[in-house]
């Protein structure tokens, strides 16, 4: 029973650490010194012997280590690699000598644990040096825009077809970090809640069935903000079920969310799309949910999706407050630039944008453009 109890309280350690890592991960205020430093604390408390652990976490020129670090004879450590060949590295050393177990004086599970930990920390810093490209690649941009503004007042194709390869490479940038968000930290939560599951019954008979319940709970808390997030990051549906199926869930996702009830038509004969029609039309149905929402003080909206020959045609139509369509702000200006954006994507890929509004009697925007194959 001493065993049992014994292992028990171990894996609420490691179930801990990696909860903790989590949420350190998700705050975007932290540096990345800052990151490394507070899982760097994490680790002794998450092993058999905190009394005699240190750590060290690295990667690339940072580093962190709790006090007393030094590398010694009893040595837990793995590595990991981001694209692009920067590479890091978890370490726990003893202090002392300790029993033998399956790995030296360490568990098997603390070999698991280390290694859920670095892949969580190459997912971080990989997420954190593609936002850092793209913002690079952004601001280089702008100085060419900034550069080069008279040129392109005379060249807007070249800024639409800019502007949506902008578009297209952040929706598979999104698909990717969505992909990795699911592929390893949604899969290794998995695995643990099995693991959970495995030990539930010693947990009742220690007494533990009570904290076992708050573990689980929360550990079920957070695999649903892991799917959440990776829905929101890049709904899956989108690559897998294609452009209705991803409206649909879209529509579930504000009646759930702002309580505004959409309807959804679909024609059985639109056939496949182009994947830079599907993200392109998705995003332009959510940026319309969204002015709908804003803007609109509508209760009810209707999404309908269908084909015109070798075109796709998606209509948005609510019963909210209108405005009038003929006005310069439909051009771009004001609230309404969110139109002039999607206008000029919709013509970026051969396809026109139509509204029809007027003060008080709703709107209805009209897309159509090729259907990309």
């Amino acid at each position: 029973m001493d065993h049992v109890l014994h292992r028990l309280q171990e894996r609420v350690k490691e179930l801990t650490a990696l909860h903790r890592t989590a949420g350190i991960l998700q705050d975007q205020s932290k540096s990345a010194k800052d990151v490394l430093s507070e899982v760097a604390a994490l680790l002794p408390p998450a092993w058999q012997y905190p009394e005699v652990a240190v750590a060290r976490v690295r990667f690339d020129q940072l580093e962190a280590r709790t006090d007393g670090f030094r590398v010694t004879d009893w040595r837990q450590a793995t590595s990991f690699v981001v694209r692009g060949g920067q590479s890091g590295e978890i370490e726990v050393c003893y202090l002392e000598p300790r029993p033998l177990a399956e790995e030296g004086p360490f568990l098997k599970e603390e070999r698991d644990l280390i290694e859920s930990l670095a892949e969580m920390l190459r997912s971080y810093f990989q997420h954190l040096l593609a936002d850092e490209d793209l913002r690079r690649v952004r601001s280089e941009l702008e100085h060419v825009v900034e550069a080069r503004t008279a040129e392109l007042r005379e060249t807007n194709t070249s800024l639409r077809r800019l502007a949506s390869e902008l578009s297209l490479a952040e929706a598979r940038e999104r698909r990717r970090i969505a992909a990795d968000l699911h592929d390893h930290i949604g899969q290794a939560l998995a695995f643990i809640k099995m693991s959970m599951g495995q030990l539930r019954g010693n947990a009742i008979f220690c007494g533990f069935e009570d904290k076992f319940d708050e573990i689980a709970t929360l550990l079920d808390q957070t695999i649903r903000y892991t799917r959440n997030l990776t829905f929101e990051i890049s709904p899956p549906a989108l690559y897998e079920l294609g452009l209705e199926a991803a409206i649909d869930g879209l529509a579930a996702r504000f009646q759930n969310k702002h309580k505004l009830l959409v309807r959804i038509e679909t024609d059985p004969e639109v056939g496949p799309l182009g994947n830079d029609v599907i993200v392109l039309l998705y995003k332009s149905v959510q940026e319309l949910l969204t002015n709908v929402k804003k803007h609109a003080g509508a209760g009810v909206c209707a999404v309908r999706v269908g084909r015109e020959g070798e075109f796709v045609r998606v209509e948005v139509e609510d019963d909210g407050c209108g405005f009038d369509a003929g006005t310069p702000a439909c051009c771009g200006a004001g609230d309404h630039f969110g139109l002039f954006n999607i206008r000029e994507r919709i013509h970026y890929l051969g396809g026109v944008m139509e509204i029809r509004s007027a003060p008080g009697t709703g709107t209805t925007v009209v897309l159509l453009t090729p259907r990309g194959l």
